[in-house]
């Protein structure tokens, strides 16, 4: 089993709770999930958990209307959080670089802190395309079942939004890649740079 971040099960609960309530209350009763219990792991400093209740919280939300918007938020959450714990001096020394150097950084610092949002048996793939970089996220957290794919999708390519458009100022569009046949435990990304 995949470990994680507690930071994970504790965006992703606040989102639930915002957004479906009913899910929430559920993930209490059913998983014993709750938003103090992940805030005190937290607070306390614990790096990393198992990712065996967030990845069953996934599949509880997974067949809700809206449970990739959800996802979506919970992914620009967890960076916004991350990058908040970034030194202020690599904040300010990536907005003063060219763009394709603040590019590449947000790229190694998204591989750098990939533990934290992807889970411990991530691998991250980058290949360089025509006007931009394809991304693959393998054996990353959520993406291990059908009923939970579209739903990591969502969540990697706001990950990789929120990373690349606010922490290093990058203009680019992050969409769904379309592979010739889905796979499980893989992600897949495109990142177009605009002009």
């Amino acid at each position: 089993m995949p470990s994680c971040a507690p930071l994970i099960q504790h965006e992703l609960l606040k989102t639930v709770r915002h957004q479906i309530p009913h899910a929430y209350a559920r993930a209490e009763r059913e998983l014993g999930l709750s938003i103090s219990r992940t805030h005190e792991l937290i607070e306390r400093r614990v790096e990393i958990i198992s990712a065996a209740k967030a990845i069953r919280l996934a599949r509880l939300i997974a067949y809700e209307p809206n449970a990739t918007d959800v996802f979506d938020e919970t992914g620009r959450n967890v960076l916004r959080t991350l990058n908040n714990r970034f030194p202020g001096i690599f904040r300010n020394t990536v907005r003063s670089l060219p763009r394709s150097l603040r590019s590449r950084m947000a790229l190694a610092m998204t591989r750098h802190v990939a533990n934290s949002f992807a889970g411990s048996f991530n691998h991250i793939i980058t290949e360089s395309h025509k006007g931009g970089v394809l991304v693959t996220i393998d054996k990353g957290v959520f993406s291990d079942r059908l009923d939970t794919l579209n739903c990591a999708q969502a969540y990697y390519r706001q990950v990789f939004e929120t990373m690349l458009q606010q922490v290093a100022f990058v203009d680019c569009e992050v969409s769904d890649a379309r592979r010739s046949r889905t796979r499980l435990n893989s992600c897949n990304l495109s990142i177009v740079w605009e002009a």
